[in-house]
């Protein structure tokens, strides 16, 4: 009898172990749903779909005549836009308060309008998008970090279950060999369980980003994933504070030095710039950050295509 019971002790250290493993990897599976992003925008339709010139010095020196009225960064916006002769008319106008004058700049004023209105709506769509995406990794990051937490409280309740069912057993028990069998099999499964409260990365996701705009950022490439006026607005360094340096090397130069310590090799190898794959805690906390940061530039952009619109109401006075 006292063998059964015994018997019965270490198969309840035991099962005890088991339950709690076995707890712990049954939320995975509610992971899966982080597969696939909702955020992605149907369709791209965008309306500048040609070629934007991005030699700068030819732009700006075919368009010296609207200097004394307009900033570089504007005249920049303009040929990107397109309404490079609408703003040389306005300029020239030699009578804007005659009637006809008149109408005919209310006419031009509509059309720079326009195509001003479908700049700032792909400043917005993509605002929209990177909202979205970085709420999205927010959820999933703390679902993973409240499945960390979780797993961690009960490993750390199991191990003290063991350890008190551990020292009833060696009293209750009279054979010196079974009680230090009891023994020895709790303090195995007491560390197992230790170690596993210091797993560093705990648990993980995987998540697909065939359509990854940090990648875009990362490896100065787009295909199409953002609009050509965009782009070209975070390519051109006129349109950063020094005009030395890009808007998207600044990006990434920050993301270097606060998510990878200037790490390159780390950087590079990173799954947030791949198309998919595992995520840990602090890759998903990583992403967040970048996104919401990337987020921030794309509105920054606003900041110059408005100024051109201040400058413009200038030129028609």
């Amino acid at each position: 009898m006292k063998t059964l019971s015994n018997l019965r002790v270490i198969g309840c250290l035991s099962l005890i172990f088991l339950n709690f493993s076995c707890a712990v990897q049954k939320n995975t599976t509610l992971l899966s749903i982080a597969k696939e992003s909702y955020c992605i925008p149907p369709q791209n339709t965008t309306d500048f779909r040609y070629g934007i010139t991005t030699n700068s010095d030819s732009v700006l020196k075919a368009n010296t005549a609207l200097k004394p009225k307009f900033s570089e960064a504007s005249i920049l916006i303009m040929n990107a836009l397109r309404i490079n002769d609408e703003v040389h008319e306005i300029v020239n106008k030699p009578n804007k308060k005659s009637l006809e004058s008149m109408v005919r700049l209310n006419t031009l004023k509509q059309q720079i309008d326009n195509r001003v209105w479908m700049a700032n709506s792909e400043i917005d769509a993509l605002s929209a998008e990177l909202d979205c995406e970085g709420e999205r990794i927010d959820q999933i990051a703390n679902f993973v970090d409240n499945a960390n937490s979780s797993k961690t409280t009960k490993f750390t309740v199991a191990s003290i279950v063991i350890g008190a069912a551990s020292s009833i057993a060696t009293v209750l028990i009279s054979n010196e060999s079974l009680n230090n069998g009891v023994a020895i099999g709790a303090g195995v499964l007491g560390a197992s369980l230790g170690f596993a409260t210091l797993n560093p990365k705990g648990k993980k996701v995987e998540i697909n980003t065939s359509r990854n705009l940090l990648r875009n950022v990362w490896l100065n490439q787009n295909e199409h994933e953002i609009s050509s006026f965009v782009w070209y607005m975070l390519t051109e360094p006129k349109f950063s504070n020094s005009g030395k340096t890009t808007l998207l090397q600044n990006t990434k130069e920050r993301w270097l030095m606060y998510q990878f310590d200037e790490n390159m090799i780390n950087a590079n190898k990173s799954v947030n710039f791949s198309k998919g794959g595992i995520y840990f805690a602090d890759d998903l906390h990583a992403r967040s950050q970048m996104i919401n940061q990337f987020q921030s530039v794309v509105r920054s952009i606003k900041q110059n295509v408005n100024l051109f619109l201040a400058e413009l109401n200038t030129a028609f006075d």
